[in-house]
C-alpha cells in the first residue's frame, strides 16, 4: 500500500524503513504501516559468488538442458542480423568451426551424441523427463569410470534408458528399447551386464504388475480384468513364483488367466501379439501359475453366461492321454 501522505501533519516527506517494516514520516515521525512483507532475499552475500551460490531463482536444472556443454561455433553464412556474411567471413567462421570442434573434449563430444540419441529415443517410446534425467545420470556415472570408451554410444545409452525405466517403474522391455535404437536385443543385453557389474546401482527387475495395464489397454479390457490379473501377480510374487521368469510373460499369463475369469476372454494368440512373445510361452507361464496357486480348477464365466462355468485345468487332459498312452 502506498503512502503519499502523512495523515497527520500532511508531510510529503515518507520514508521506507525496510530493517523494520514500516514506513515512518520524516517530519512528526509517525508510523504510517507496520509489519510490511518485505521481499528481498533472507540471505546475506558478501561477493558475486556467495550471491551466485545462494539464490534460488531462475529457470530449473535439469540434465536435458546440455547445461555442461560449452557452446559451439554453428557454420551458417549469416550473423545474427539475418544478413548474409561475405565470402572471406564464411572461410573464417569455417575455420573457426573446425577448430572448436577440434579441441573439444572426448567426454564432451561423447555426452554430446548420446543426448541426441536419448532425444531421438525418447520421442518414440515418450518417456518423461523424471526418467530422461534418470537416464543421463546413469549414463555420466559410466562416463566418469571410462566404461563408454571402445563401446557403441547408442548401445551404451540404451542401456542406460531401460535401466532408468526400470527404476522408475516405466512399462518398457528390452525388444522395445533395442527396435527403437536399431541395435540387437543381444548387444543391449550385453551393454546392460557393463553397468550392473561397473555402476553401483540397485539391480532390481521389471515389476511385471507395471505391464499389465499396458497390455490391457492394447487387449481392450476393463479396468475390472485388470484388477483381477494385478492381485494374481501380487499372489504370485508373495509366493515367489515370479523369480527367474520374464516379466512380460507373466503379466501376459496374468490377463490370460484373469480374462477368462471375468468373461472378457482373449485367446493366447491375442495375448501374444502386443506381449511380443509366443503363445507357448505364454501356455507355459500359465501353467506354473495355476499349479502354484492352486488353480486346479477355478470359476469360468463364459460371456453373458447366467452361471458360471467349472472347467478343469487345461494340463488335465495332457496327463490323460499321456497315462492312455502309456496303458
Amino acid at each position: 500500500m502506498a503512502y503519499e501522505s502523512c495523515n497527520e501533519c500532511k508531510s510529503l516527506a515518507m520514508v521506507y524503513d525496510d530493517q523494520r517494516g514500516e514506513i515512518i514520516c520524516a517530519e512528526c515521525g509517525l508510523v504510517a504501516n507496520s509489519a510490511i512483507f518485505s521481499h528481498e532475499p533472507e540471505w546475506r552475500a558478501y561477493n558475486a559468488q556467495e550471491e551466485k551460490s545462494r539464490v534460488r531463482v531462475g529457470l530449473p536444472t535439469t540434465l536435458l538442458n546440455n547445461n555442461e556443454l560449452r557452446t559451439v561455433i554453428g557454420g551458417k553464412s549469416k550473423d545474427s542480423y539475418g544478413k548474409s556474411l561475405n565470402t572471406e567471413a564464411q572461410a573464417k567462421f569455417a575455420r573457426l568451426t573446425v577448430m572448436d570442434e577440434r579441441i573439444q573434449d572426448r567426454t564432451t563430444r561423447n555426452l554430446k551424441n548420446a543426448l541426441m540419441e536419448l532425444k531421438r529415443i525418447r520421442s518414440h517410446l515418450n518417456l518423461s523427463d523424471d526418467t530422461c534425467e534418470t537416464a543421463v545420470h546413469i549414463y555420466k556415472l559410466a562416463l566418469k569410470k571410462d566404461l563408454i570408451k571402445g563401446r557403441s554410444v547408442i548401445g551404451m545409452m540404451s542401456a542406460a534408458i531401460y535401466l532408468a525405466c526400470r527404476k522408475k517403474g516405466t512399462a518398457i522391455t528390452l525388444k522395445d528399447t533395442s527396435e527403437v535404437a536399431n541395435i540387437t536385443s543381444k548387444e543391449l543385453g550385453r551393454c546392460i551386464r557393463i553397468f550392473l557389474q561397473n555402476v553401483n546401482m540397485n539391480k532390481s527387475t521389471t515389476d511385471p504388475i507395471t505391464l499389465v495395464n499396458r497390455l490391457g489397454e492394447n487387449l481392450g479390457l476393463t479396468m475390472y480384468t485388470r484388477k483381477i490379473a494385478i492381485d494374481i501377480l501380487v499372489e504370485a510374487r508373495d509366493k515367489k513364483l515370479t523369480i527367474g521368469k520374464i516379466p512380460m510373460s507373466l503379466a501376459a499369463a496374468a490377463i490370460y488367466i484373469a480374462s477368462i475369469q471375468t468373461g472378457e476372454r482373449r485367446t493366447q494368440q491375442q495375448i501374444a501379439i502386443p506381449a511380443r512373445t509366443t503363445p507357448v510361452t505364454i501356455r507355459n507361464r500359465f501353467k506354473e501359475l495355476a499349479r502354484g496357486l492352486g488353480m486346479e480348477k477355478f470359476e469360468v464365466k463364459r460371456g453373458a453366461a447366467a452361471k458360471p462355468v467349472i472347467i478343469q485345468d487345461p494340463t488335465a487332459w495332457v496327463r490323460k492321454k499321456m497315462k492312455s498312452a502309456n496303458a
